[in-house]
Protein backbone atom coordinates (compact mmCIF):
# COMPACT_ATOMS: atom_id res chain seq x y z
CA UNK A 1 0.00 0.00 0.00
CA UNK A 2 2.48 2.09 1.11
CA UNK A 3 4.19 1.62 -2.43
CA UNK A 4 0.96 2.65 -4.38
CA UNK A 5 0.28 5.86 -2.59
CA UNK A 6 4.12 6.73 -3.24
CA UNK A 7 3.28 6.22 -7.22
CA UNK A 8 0.15 8.04 -6.57
CA UNK A 9 1.85 11.18 -4.68
CA UNK A 10 4.15 11.20 -8.01
CA UNK A 11 1.00 11.32 -10.69
CA UNK A 12 -0.40 13.85 -8.65
CA UNK A 13 2.19 16.13 -7.57
CA UNK A 14 3.42 16.12 -11.23
CA UNK A 15 -0.05 17.09 -12.72
CA UNK A 16 -0.25 19.98 -10.48
CA UNK A 17 3.55 21.34 -11.16
CA UNK A 18 1.86 21.17 -15.15
CA UNK A 19 -1.11 22.88 -14.27
CA UNK A 20 1.07 25.60 -11.69
CA UNK A 21 3.96 25.82 -14.24
CA UNK A 22 1.07 26.75 -17.22
CA UNK A 23 2.42 23.79 -18.83
CA UNK A 24 -1.27 22.35 -19.04
CA UNK A 25 -3.86 25.03 -19.92
CA UNK A 26 -6.55 26.20 -17.84
CA UNK A 27 -10.33 27.24 -19.14
CA UNK A 28 -12.64 30.11 -18.23
CA UNK A 29 -16.17 30.05 -18.83
CA UNK A 30 -16.92 33.82 -19.40
CA UNK A 31 -19.75 35.51 -17.73
CA UNK A 32 -20.63 33.42 -14.35
CA UNK A 33 -18.58 33.16 -11.47
CA UNK A 34 -17.31 29.94 -10.38
CA UNK A 35 -17.36 28.98 -6.27
CA UNK A 36 -16.26 25.45 -6.14
CA UNK A 37 -17.00 23.36 -2.77
CA UNK A 38 -14.02 20.62 -3.08
CA UNK A 39 -11.97 18.36 -0.54
CA UNK A 40 -8.51 17.23 -0.25
CA UNK A 41 -10.16 13.39 1.37
CA UNK A 42 -11.90 11.05 -0.07
CA UNK A 43 -15.29 11.28 0.80
CA UNK A 44 -17.30 12.15 4.46
CA UNK A 45 -16.63 15.68 4.03
CA UNK A 46 -19.90 16.90 4.08
CA UNK A 47 -19.56 18.33 0.45
CA UNK A 48 -23.44 17.77 -0.35
CA UNK A 49 -25.36 19.33 2.55
CA UNK A 50 -22.85 22.25 1.79
CA UNK A 51 -23.56 22.57 -1.98
CA UNK A 52 -27.26 23.07 -0.79
CA UNK A 53 -26.09 25.64 1.90
CA UNK A 54 -24.22 27.76 -0.69
CA UNK A 55 -26.49 27.67 -3.12
CA UNK A 56 -30.08 28.97 -0.55
CA UNK A 57 -27.24 31.59 0.56
CA UNK A 58 -26.70 33.07 -3.10
CA UNK A 59 -30.34 32.59 -4.01
CA UNK A 60 -31.07 34.97 -1.05
CA UNK A 61 -28.42 37.05 -1.72
CA UNK A 62 -30.51 37.70 -5.52
CA UNK A 63 -27.69 35.69 -7.70
CA UNK A 64 -28.99 32.99 -10.76
CA UNK A 65 -27.50 29.79 -9.25
CA UNK A 66 -27.12 26.38 -10.77
CA UNK A 67 -25.13 23.60 -9.84
CA UNK A 68 -22.60 21.48 -11.49
CA UNK A 69 -20.93 18.64 -10.58
CA UNK A 70 -19.25 15.61 -11.79
CA UNK A 71 -22.12 12.92 -11.58
CA UNK A 72 -20.20 10.76 -9.61
CA UNK A 73 -20.80 6.93 -10.71
CA UNK A 74 -24.52 7.88 -12.67
CA UNK A 75 -24.47 5.79 -15.17
CA UNK A 76 -25.88 8.42 -18.56
CA UNK A 77 -25.75 8.11 -22.04
CA UNK A 78 -25.38 11.68 -22.41
CA UNK A 79 -23.40 14.25 -21.65
CA UNK A 80 -23.66 17.19 -20.57
CA UNK A 81 -26.93 15.60 -18.78
CA UNK A 82 -29.44 18.15 -16.90
CA UNK A 83 -30.63 16.43 -13.79
CA UNK A 84 -33.13 18.92 -12.72
CA UNK A 85 -34.10 22.21 -15.02
CA UNK A 86 -34.86 23.79 -10.84
CA UNK A 87 -39.13 22.84 -11.34
CA UNK A 88 -38.63 19.31 -12.99
CA UNK A 89 -36.45 16.26 -12.75
CA UNK A 90 -35.72 14.54 -15.74
CA UNK A 91 -33.27 11.94 -14.41
CA UNK A 92 -32.74 9.05 -12.06
CA UNK A 93 -30.60 8.55 -9.44
CA UNK A 94 -29.28 5.74 -11.26
CA UNK A 95 -28.56 7.80 -14.51
CA UNK A 96 -27.49 11.08 -12.09
CA UNK A 97 -25.26 9.45 -9.19
CA UNK A 98 -26.86 10.13 -5.67
CA UNK A 99 -25.40 13.74 -4.94
CA UNK A 100 -26.45 15.55 -7.85
CA UNK A 101 -30.17 13.66 -7.44
CA UNK A 102 -30.35 15.09 -3.89
CA UNK A 103 -29.86 18.39 -5.40
CA UNK A 104 -32.41 18.18 -7.73
CA UNK A 105 -35.07 17.02 -4.75
CA UNK A 106 -33.93 19.92 -2.17
CA UNK A 107 -33.15 22.87 -4.48
CA UNK A 108 -35.23 24.88 -6.95
CA UNK A 109 -32.08 25.61 -9.32
CA UNK A 110 -30.88 23.84 -12.54
CA UNK A 111 -28.92 20.91 -11.43
CA UNK A 112 -26.09 19.56 -14.25
CA UNK A 113 -23.80 16.70 -14.66
CA UNK A 114 -20.70 16.31 -16.67
CA UNK A 115 -17.36 14.42 -16.65
CA UNK A 116 -16.26 17.67 -18.48
CA UNK A 117 -17.62 20.23 -15.66
CA UNK A 118 -16.21 23.17 -18.47
CA UNK A 119 -19.13 21.76 -21.05
CA UNK A 120 -21.13 21.33 -18.16
CA UNK A 121 -20.96 25.41 -16.55
CA UNK A 122 -20.98 26.51 -20.97
CA UNK A 123 -24.69 24.22 -20.83
CA UNK A 124 -25.76 26.10 -17.51
CA UNK A 125 -24.96 29.28 -19.07
CA UNK A 126 -26.19 28.88 -22.28
CA UNK A 127 -29.65 27.37 -21.51
CA UNK A 128 -30.45 29.26 -17.95
CA UNK A 129 -28.02 32.65 -18.34
CA UNK A 130 -27.15 31.60 -14.85
CA UNK A 131 -24.81 34.42 -13.07
CA UNK A 132 -22.83 31.93 -10.05
CA UNK A 133 -22.38 28.04 -10.67
CA UNK A 134 -21.96 26.11 -7.56
CA UNK A 135 -19.08 23.15 -8.68
CA UNK A 136 -19.52 20.30 -6.62
CA UNK A 137 -16.34 18.07 -5.80
CA UNK A 138 -14.35 19.84 -8.20
CA UNK A 139 -10.94 21.22 -5.97
CA UNK A 140 -8.77 18.34 -8.00
CA UNK A 141 -10.64 19.27 -11.27
CA UNK A 142 -7.76 21.85 -12.31
CA UNK A 143 -8.54 22.26 -16.24
CA UNK A 144 -11.61 24.39 -15.08
CA UNK A 145 -10.80 28.02 -13.59
CA UNK A 146 -13.16 29.09 -11.11
CA UNK A 147 -13.47 32.21 -8.65
CA UNK A 148 -13.27 30.63 -5.06
CA UNK A 149 -12.16 27.45 -3.72
CA UNK A 150 -13.60 26.24 -0.41
CA UNK A 151 -12.34 23.81 0.88
CA UNK A 152 -14.04 21.38 3.38
CA UNK A 153 -11.79 19.88 6.39
CA UNK A 154 -13.48 16.86 8.23
CA UNK A 155 -12.86 17.46 12.03
CA UNK A 156 -12.82 13.85 12.88
CA UNK A 157 -10.20 13.12 10.58
CA UNK A 158 -8.79 16.33 8.79
CA UNK A 159 -6.19 15.31 6.82
CA UNK A 160 -7.17 11.73 5.78
CA UNK A 161 -4.64 10.10 8.12
CA UNK A 162 -1.72 11.77 6.38
CA UNK A 163 -1.23 8.88 3.83
CA UNK A 164 -2.89 9.27 -0.01
CA UNK A 165 -4.52 6.85 -1.29
CA UNK A 166 -4.91 4.28 -1.20
CA UNK A 167 -2.80 3.70 1.93
CA UNK A 168 -4.91 7.05 3.41
CA UNK A 169 -7.57 8.96 2.28
CA UNK A 170 -5.81 11.84 1.10
CA UNK A 171 -6.60 12.24 -3.20
CA UNK A 172 -3.07 14.57 -3.13
CA UNK A 173 -0.58 16.02 -0.90
CA UNK A 174 -2.29 18.76 1.65
CA UNK A 175 0.79 20.51 2.07
CA UNK A 176 0.59 21.39 -1.59
CA UNK A 177 -3.39 21.46 -1.96
CA UNK A 178 -4.15 23.79 1.00
CA UNK A 179 -2.04 27.38 -0.90
CA UNK A 180 -4.98 26.76 -3.57
CA UNK A 181 -7.65 27.10 -1.21
CA UNK A 182 -9.39 30.56 -1.11
CA UNK A 183 -10.81 29.86 2.47
CA UNK A 184 -11.60 26.31 4.44
CA UNK A 185 -14.91 25.16 6.49
CA UNK A 186 -13.89 22.74 9.37
CA UNK A 187 -17.31 20.86 9.01
CA UNK A 188 -18.98 18.28 11.34
CA UNK A 189 -17.11 20.17 14.50
CA UNK A 190 -20.06 18.78 16.53
CA UNK A 191 -19.12 15.32 16.26
CA UNK A 192 -15.58 16.15 17.20
CA UNK A 193 -13.78 17.98 20.30
CA UNK A 194 -12.75 21.21 21.18
CA UNK A 195 -9.73 20.49 21.35
CA UNK A 196 -8.98 18.88 18.26
CA UNK A 197 -11.25 21.50 16.09
CA UNK A 198 -8.90 24.01 17.33
CA UNK A 199 -5.83 22.49 17.11
CA UNK A 200 -6.55 22.09 13.03
CA UNK A 201 -7.75 25.54 13.11
CA UNK A 202 -4.93 26.85 14.31
CA UNK A 203 -2.88 24.28 11.63
CA UNK A 204 -5.06 26.26 9.05
CA UNK A 205 -4.43 29.45 10.09
CA UNK A 206 -0.94 29.50 10.64
CA UNK A 207 0.47 27.62 7.54
CA UNK A 208 -2.45 29.86 4.97
CA UNK A 209 -3.59 32.56 6.89
CA UNK A 210 -6.71 32.10 5.56
CA UNK A 211 -10.63 32.57 6.52
CA UNK A 212 -11.51 29.57 8.60
CA UNK A 213 -15.40 28.62 9.23
CA UNK A 214 -16.52 25.96 11.39
CA UNK A 215 -19.96 24.01 10.82
CA UNK A 216 -21.79 21.45 12.29
CA UNK A 217 -24.31 18.55 10.77
CA UNK A 218 -27.45 18.14 12.74
CA UNK A 219 -30.86 16.30 12.88
CA UNK A 220 -33.07 18.18 10.90
CA UNK A 221 -35.72 15.91 10.54
CA UNK A 222 -36.65 12.27 10.33
CA UNK A 223 -39.56 10.92 7.48
CA UNK A 224 -40.85 7.70 6.42
CA UNK A 225 -40.05 6.21 2.90
CA UNK A 226 -43.14 8.23 1.72
CA UNK A 227 -41.51 11.78 2.84
CA UNK A 228 -43.93 12.12 5.46
CA UNK A 229 -42.52 13.79 8.83
CA UNK A 230 -42.21 11.94 12.00
CA UNK A 231 -40.87 13.10 15.66
CA UNK A 232 -37.34 13.13 16.24
CA UNK A 233 -38.24 11.46 19.87
CA UNK A 234 -39.63 8.12 18.31
CA UNK A 235 -35.76 6.80 18.02
CA UNK A 236 -35.15 7.59 22.13
CA UNK A 237 -34.72 4.05 24.05
CA UNK A 238 -35.35 2.43 20.95
CA UNK A 239 -33.85 -0.81 19.13
CA UNK A 240 -32.38 1.16 16.09
CA UNK A 241 -30.51 -0.72 12.65
CA UNK A 242 -28.74 1.57 10.39
CA UNK A 243 -27.33 1.13 7.25
CA UNK A 244 -25.61 3.13 4.89
CA UNK A 245 -22.93 3.43 1.66
CA UNK A 246 -21.01 6.38 2.94
CA UNK A 247 -17.19 7.08 3.09
CA UNK A 248 -17.37 7.85 6.69
CA UNK A 249 -20.67 5.81 8.48
CA UNK A 250 -19.10 6.42 12.03
CA UNK A 251 -20.25 9.61 11.50
CA UNK A 252 -24.05 8.44 11.14
CA UNK A 253 -23.99 6.37 14.08
CA UNK A 254 -22.85 9.34 16.54
CA UNK A 255 -25.19 11.60 15.09
CA UNK A 256 -27.91 9.10 15.69
CA UNK A 257 -26.52 8.17 19.56
CA UNK A 258 -27.19 11.52 19.90
CA UNK A 259 -31.41 11.01 19.60
CA UNK A 260 -30.52 8.45 22.60
CA UNK A 261 -31.58 4.65 20.99
CA UNK A 262 -31.32 1.94 23.48
CA UNK A 263 -29.54 -0.03 20.71
CA UNK A 264 -27.47 0.29 17.39
CA UNK A 265 -25.83 -1.75 14.92
CA UNK A 266 -25.08 -0.56 11.75
CA UNK A 267 -25.08 -2.82 8.37
CA UNK A 268 -22.21 -0.70 5.81
CA UNK A 269 -22.18 -0.85 2.49
CA UNK A 270 -19.48 0.87 0.12
CA UNK A 271 -19.22 4.40 -0.58
CA UNK A 272 -22.04 5.18 -3.34
CA UNK A 273 -23.05 1.83 -3.15
CA UNK A 274 -26.43 1.23 -5.37
CA UNK A 275 -29.37 -0.86 -2.91
CA UNK A 276 -29.93 -3.96 -4.37
CA UNK A 277 -33.51 -5.76 -3.48
CA UNK A 278 -31.07 -8.66 -2.16
CA UNK A 279 -29.30 -6.33 -0.09
CA UNK A 280 -32.92 -4.78 1.33
CA UNK A 281 -33.83 -8.37 2.30
CA UNK A 282 -31.02 -9.21 4.05
CA UNK A 283 -31.47 -5.83 6.05
CA UNK A 284 -34.79 -6.59 6.87
CA UNK A 285 -33.84 -10.02 8.32
CA UNK A 286 -31.16 -8.51 10.23
CA UNK A 287 -33.40 -6.07 11.65
CA UNK A 288 -36.12 -8.81 12.98
CA UNK A 289 -33.04 -10.84 14.42
CA UNK A 290 -32.32 -7.94 16.79
CA UNK A 291 -36.08 -6.97 17.06
CA UNK A 292 -35.33 -3.49 15.65
CA UNK A 293 -37.97 -1.02 16.67
CA UNK A 294 -37.13 1.04 13.04
CA UNK A 295 -34.28 0.72 10.52
CA UNK A 296 -32.56 4.33 9.77
CA UNK A 297 -30.96 5.47 6.95
CA UNK A 298 -29.93 8.38 4.81
CA UNK A 299 -31.11 10.76 2.28
CA UNK A 300 -28.38 9.89 0.20
CA UNK A 301 -29.18 6.07 0.26
CA UNK A 302 -32.94 7.01 0.20
CA UNK A 303 -32.57 7.68 -3.33
CA UNK A 304 -30.96 5.05 -4.54
CA UNK A 305 -33.72 2.04 -3.15
CA UNK A 306 -35.21 0.31 -6.22
CA UNK A 307 -38.65 1.59 -7.12
CA UNK A 308 -41.60 0.26 -5.41
CA UNK A 309 -39.92 -1.99 -2.47
CA UNK A 310 -41.77 -1.17 0.60
CA UNK A 311 -40.15 -0.72 3.88
CA UNK A 312 -42.43 0.18 6.23
CA UNK A 313 -40.49 0.54 9.80
CA UNK A 314 -37.78 2.35 8.04
CA UNK A 315 -37.02 6.19 8.41
CA UNK A 316 -34.96 8.68 7.04
CA UNK A 317 -32.39 11.09 8.70
CA UNK A 318 -32.55 14.50 7.46
CA UNK A 319 -29.15 16.75 8.05
CA UNK A 320 -28.65 20.45 7.47
CA UNK A 321 -25.15 21.61 7.30
CA UNK A 322 -24.97 24.57 9.41
CA UNK A 323 -22.36 27.23 10.27
CA UNK A 324 -21.49 28.04 13.81
CA UNK A 325 -18.31 30.58 12.99
CA UNK A 326 -19.02 32.08 9.39
CA UNK A 327 -16.41 33.99 7.75
CA UNK A 328 -17.50 32.70 4.56
CA UNK A 329 -17.82 34.36 1.17
CA UNK A 330 -18.05 37.76 3.33
CA UNK A 331 -16.33 39.79 0.67
CA UNK A 332 -19.00 38.75 -2.15
CA UNK A 333 -22.01 39.62 0.00
CA UNK A 334 -20.23 43.19 0.64
CA UNK A 335 -20.12 43.60 -2.92
CA UNK A 336 -23.38 42.31 -3.87
CA UNK A 337 -24.84 44.90 -1.20
CA UNK A 338 -22.64 47.73 -2.62
CA UNK A 339 -24.08 46.68 -6.11
CA UNK A 340 -27.67 47.14 -5.33
CA UNK A 341 -27.10 50.63 -3.49
CA UNK A 342 -25.93 51.87 -6.37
Amino acid sequence: MKFLSYIYYLITTCRNFLYDAGILRVRSVPGVEIICIGNITVGGTGKTPAVQYYTKRLRKMGKKVAVVSRGYRGKRKREPLLVSDGKMIFSTAFESGDESYMHALNLNVPVIVSVNRRRGCLFAKKHFDVDTIILDDGFQHRKLKRDRDIVLIDATNPFGYRELLPKGRLRESFKKALPRASEFIITKSDLAGEKEVEKVRRFLKFKENKAVSLAKHGVVSLCDMYGNPKPLFWIKDKRILLFSGLANPLNFEKTVISLNPSYIERIDFMDHHNLKIRDLNMIQRRAESIKASFILTTEKDMVKMPENFVMENLLVLKIEFTMIEDHSLKPLEKKYEKGTQN
